[in-house]
């Protein structure tokens, strides 16, 4: 079920979401009262739920009507982002809505009706925004402003170009996997650098290559197949 008060963007998002076959439209609406009758009167397993309502917000047709399906939060606000997610949401949509967002919010929804993972994941892109966590607080962080990511027992540590760290749950092999390869590197088993964060390298000895990483004092080991990688990058 789609919610928004555009009807244009309403119908932009019908179309898109026809490439896939397992997700069916059955209602529309674009008001929190229009919105509250045909939820109860559909039940359905989705919503589609714009925050800016024309009576009112997403949060507000919450708060009326007892459903226990799943959400994927429209905005072109991010700034609502937080307060999406302590609702539950599957994913957080901004718009204008591109086809790779739309993807990555279907394979979310895809892995929780599965209980696993979705291996149909969509790469990053360098100028991208990615929702991380610092503490109790959600944050949107550029990937390009990415220095480190680290592993830290089951989650990996995020190190942003300010300073800032932030927790996330994916896994070294998934960081590799989705960013994009010719700004990051994987330099060993528990490390990836943005190359832009490189200061410098020191060839210590024939099995040892220290790199140096901009605001971040202790430096990182290198394999030498790695290094070879970052020569051929910047030669």
């Amino acid at each position: 079920m789609i919610i928004d008060d555009e009807r244009l963007a309403r119908v932009t998002l019908s179309d898109m979401l026809a490439d896939y076959p397992g997700i069916q439209i059955i209602g529309e609406a674009e008001s929190v009262a229009g919105s509250a009758d045909l939820i109860t009167r559909l039940d359905p397993d989705l919503l589609f739920l714009d925050i800016q309502l024309s009576d009112g917000t997403g949060f507000d047709l919450l708060n009326k009507v007892s459903y226990s399906g799943k959400i994927i939060f429209i905005t072109a606000y991010d700034e609502f982002a937080i307060r999406a997610f302590e609702v539950n949401a599957i994913h957080y949509l901004m718009k204008p809505i591109s086809h790779r967002q739309l993807s990555e919010a279907v394979s979310r929804l895809e892995s929780k009706g599965s209980g696993k993972e979705s291996t149909q994941t969509t790469n990053y892109k360098h100028t991208d925004r990615l929702l991380v966590s610092c503490g109790n607080i959600l944050s949107f962080i550029k990937i390009a402003s990415i220095m480190t990511i680290t592993a830290a027992g089951d989650y990996t540590l995020i190190r942003a170009a300010d300073g800032k760290e932030f927790i996330d749950s994916k896994t070294m092999s998934e960081w590799e996997n989705r960013l994009p390869g010719n700004h990051f590197l994987r330099i060993n088993r528990s490390t990836i650098i943005n190359f832009d964060a490189i200061e410098k390298t020191e060839e210590v000895s024939v099995n040892l290559v220290l790199i140096s990483v901009k605001g971040i004092s202790q430096p990182f080991r290198i394999s030498r197949l790695y290094y070879k990688k970052i020569r051929e990058k910047f030669s």
